[in-house]
């Protein structure tokens, strides 16, 4: 209650703004963050950021604290892949929130050859080498929601009542986990 009274008095005796990070969210999780996406509604939770393979395995997955802009994860995630598997990706695809003329350079610079946003912004153009790679490219970007939507729905991380940041953060790694082993058992039963 001490810290909405500060907040409400800041506010409207003050007139000043408050951070969203000393903003309370919610009593019983306080480490909940507000999580605003273009003209959407805002949500609560914590950010995922997932990097996902030709496989359909998940390769790369970070609980991100606060709300950064997609522009601000994509270099750190490229390198995370490039670190964690020893390989240059040929491709990468991801969607329009990624997109800038700083990150298409990065990538590039790192050896990446195909290197497509789903939606451009400005005088952006996708680099790849041809317009029907960018297209498959594109479409395959689009079947990667199948994958977000199997783990947010079928392994129920779209609202986890698992309780405080720790707990949180396991569920969301257990349900990569089986998500990936699902992603293999079937591979393995399409050979048999």
């Amino acid at each position: 209650m001490d810290k909405v009274y500060s907040m409400t008095e800041t506010r409207e005796v003050y007139k000043e703004s408050v951070a969203n990070s000393e903003k309370p969210v919610s009593i019983y999780e306080q480490h909940t963050d507000i999580i605003v996406k273009g003209g959407r509604e805002v949500e609560f939770g914590h950010k995922i950021n997932l990097s996902t393979g030709k496989s359909n395995l998940i390769l790369g997955c970070e609980i991100l604290s606060g709300n950064p802009s997609d522009t601000e994860l994509y270099q750190t995630t490229i390198d995370k892949v490039v670190t964690d598997y020893q390989i240059i990706p040929r491709d990468i695809v991801t969607d329009g929130g990624y997109a800038s003329k700083a990150n298409s350079e990065y990538a590039q610079g790192t050896g990446i050859v195909n290197v497509v946003f789903n939606k451009i912004v400005g005088s952006l153009q996708n680099v790849a080498t041809s317009i029907d790679m960018a297209t498959r490219l594109k479409k395959w970007r689009s079947g990667i929601e199948a994958n977000i939507s199997n783990l947010k729905r079928g392994f129920n991380i779209e609202r986890c009542n698992w309780k405080g940041f720790d707990h949180f953060c396991s569920k969301v790694m257990w349900s990569v986990l089986g998500c990936n082993i699902r992603v293999m058992t079937a591979a393995v039963v399409q050979r048999i």
